[in-house]
């Protein structure tokens, strides 16, 4: 396989997930391009038992990881993000309800703790499959199955103010 058929395959995934985590796009680029750089030179390694996408969102999260743990252990943290502000004034009503919502989700999946979050991302927005989530959290599909059902179960209480 080409480098450039793997980054074509995975590079929006990696940059979503990475600025998720994150919070901060330019960090997300940069942790993007230590992703990709990681991937080049084991290219040779990629025995293809996953899609690249799933190997790529693995190196993604062992990355992101990483960095949290080394520079900001915050990010790890379960606690309420505060979203913010685009800048725009101006907008319609109907986007500022979908945005009003759309921070709330983040809000409450911000509460979650880092596992939380990612396996609920890696199903819910990347709509990835137990055994494709599995590989890259390092988890049987069963194991994966029963935490992304509490997860949905913790995020719902939170969601609906009650508690974690």
């Amino acid at each position: 396989m080409k480098f450039a058929a793997a980054y074509e395959q995975c590079r929006d995934s990696v940059y979503g997930y990475l600025t998720y985590m994150t919070r901060d796009k330019t960090l997300a680029e940069d942790l993007s391009q230590e992703v990709f750089l990681r991937m080049f030179l084991h290219l040779d390694k990629f025995r293809g038992e996953a899609s690249v996408r799933t190997w790529g969102l693995r190196i993604a999260r062992n990355v992101f990881l990483s960095y949290a743990k080394k520079k900001q252990p915050v990010l790890l943290e379960e606690k309420e993000w505060e979203e913010v502000p685009d800048g725009s004034r101006s907008q319609p009503e109907e986007e500022a309800l979908k945005k009003e919502k759309a921070g709330e989700i983040h809000r409450c999946l911000m509460c979650l703790s880092e596992q939380e979050r990612t396996i609920l991302l890696l199903r819910d927005f990347e709509e990835l499959s137990y055994e494709e989530i599995g590989r890259i959290m390092g988890f049987t599909p069963e194991v994966v199955k029963s935490r992304i059902y509490r997860a949905r179960q913790k995020f719902r209480r939170i969601y609906e103010g009650g508690t974690n």
